[in-house]
């Protein structure tokens, strides 16, 4: 095996995926392609950089997730969600997100598609364009 085989990295990597939009509305779902798996890999962390602030409403909120669409496209896993349902963004700060309580949905598969979506509840909020950063390790 090649020194520079991804499969051969040790520790922690990041992948990055750009939301190049706000949401069109908030009562508008969206899901943006990210990328796809070079590996298998273990989804170890999610964070969210907002572009702009974000105010949480416990009735009608949004809640952005990570998704494993699989390499076909199907695929319902979410290893990672962060909600406003309880809590501000405030622009340009990295906000964590909360993984999955079920270890099968940190698994990524080599080929698979991780996704970004936006899913509003009752009316929602807007979610500005930013960054997600998926940590991962090799498996």
């Amino acid at each position: 095996m090649a020194s520079n085989d991804i499969n051969s990295m040790p520790g922690t990597q990041t992948l990055r995926v750009q939301l190049p939009v706000a949401m069109a509305s908030a009562t508008t779902d969206d899901e943006y392609p990210g990328i796809v798996a070079p590996c298998n890999l273990t989804v170890k962390a999610a964070r969210f950089v907002p572009l702009a602030a974000v105010t949480a409403n416990a009735s009608n909120f949004t809640t952005l997730s990570v998704r494993n669409r699989k390499a076909d496209a199907s695929g319902t896993a979410l290893p990672a969600s962060r909600s406003w349902a309880a809590t501000n963004s405030t622009a340009f700060v990295a906000d964590s997100c909360a993984l999955s309580g079920t270890a099968s949905d940190l698994l990524v598969n080599s080929g698979d598609v991780l996704t970004v979506q936006r899913i509003h509840s009752g009316t929602g909020v807007v979610i500005p364009a930013g960054t997600v950063e998926i940590d991962y390790t090799v498996r």
